[in-house]
């Protein structure tokens, strides 16, 4: 549909414009869809979504929007270099992606297309301890629903039309794209997490129809199912309530889904244990975990050996050790 390009204003500014390609261009629906992302992406105002510059034409006549332009890599490049990562490193990312989507669906946008390509880990550039030297964006709503403009969808997707992409897809919208409400990108989101720490997606297969049919009929596996090995039941719940393939069952907005991921964090975990009012360890019950994950915090999923077995299962009282997440990923290269 179209093409990417790095530049440079006359003020210096880097960019990045994203061109309509000429033989899309050509297609009326293509070319709605084109503008209807730049009113999107215009209207979503947050530092967690790519943010839309400029609308313009070129010489020529070619459509163009100007975004931002980004230093890092997507959430999907860096995964194929790690196969996994930390829950210390994905705690952040999937924290970004929640504030992102909370603010695209206040805006009344819907993604239905979010996967680790769509999600792009900036370089912030900061070196102070206050703030992240990274931060996660949202990227490519081209394929996104307006929910306060009914009226429009119809005529951009068909009922039946599915869009989006299998490995992270509600069931909902493989029944058809226009089904899919916010607890379609919240799926997504468990997807992502599932990805990213397992190394592993909820559902595989070799053709799409058979990964249809597994998510239509059967329920995700746990991450202890996939990697062998025991995870804090605060992570494992979440990612079963995420993915739960009934949406009534999901967390019903970004916000709910992400006050839940952060009480499951490591860091507030051993915050609340070591700080109250009086002075004494908090409850692990105040922030919503069971007491019997209360000195439980997985760094990761486990290697899994040629015979199939599983080693280097990682687990501290109280944050991930530093040490042993840089021992494991020279074990994976």
């Amino acid at each position: 549909m179209g093409e990417v390009w790095a530049a440079q204003g006359d003020d210096g500014l880097q960019v990045a414009i994203k061109v309509l390609l000429a033989r899309a261009a050509m297609k009326p629906e293509l070319v709605k869809r084109f503008e209807r992302e730049a009113r999107i992406a215009s209207a979503i105002k947050s530092p967690y979504v790519c943010q839309l510059l400029d609308v313009g034409e070129t010489p020529d006549g070619a459509h163009l929007l100007v975004f931002e332009y980004l230093e890092g890599e997507t959430l999907a490049d860096r995964l194929k270099r790690e196969q996994y990562l930390p829950l210390s490193e994905v705690g952040p990312i999937i924290d970004d992606v929640l504030q992102g989507l909370a603010a695209a669906h206040a805006a009344g946008v819907i993604h239905r297309d979010l996967k680790p390509g769509n999600i792009f880990v900036e370089r912030t550039g900061n070196t102070s301890s206050q703030e992240p030297p990274e931060r996660a964006k949202i990227l490519d709503f081209g394929i996104s629903k307006l929910t306060r403009r009914e009226k429009e969808e119809p005529t951009l997707t068909a009922f039946d039309a599915t869009l989006g992409s299998f490995a992270y897809m509600a069931p909902e919208q493989v029944r058809g794209a226009a089904r899919a409400d916010e607890r379609a990108d919240i799926y997504a989101v468990g997807a992502v997490a599932f990805r990213a720490l397992s190394g592993r997606l909820p559902f595989e297969s070799t053709t799409a129809a058979a990964l249809v049919a597994m998510k239509l009929d059967r329920d995700a596996p746990s991450l202890a199912a996939v990697t062998g090995e025991k995870w804090p039941t605060g992570i494992e719940r979440f990612v079963e309530r995420a993915l739960d393939r009934r949406r009534e069952r999901r967390f019903s907005t970004a916000s709910e889904a992400l006050t839940s991921w952060r009480a499951i964090q490591p860091e507030n975990i051993t915050r609340s244990r070591r700080t109250s009012q009086r002075g004494k360890p908090a409850p692990v019950e105040s922030i919503g975990l069971p007491m019997d994950d209360e000195a439980t915090i997985v760094d990761g999923p486990p290697t899994m050996t040629m015979d199939g077995s599983f080693v280097g299962g990682a687990f501290e009282d109280d944050a991930p050790d530093e040490s042993l997440d840089k021992k494991r990923k020279a074990e994976k290269r």
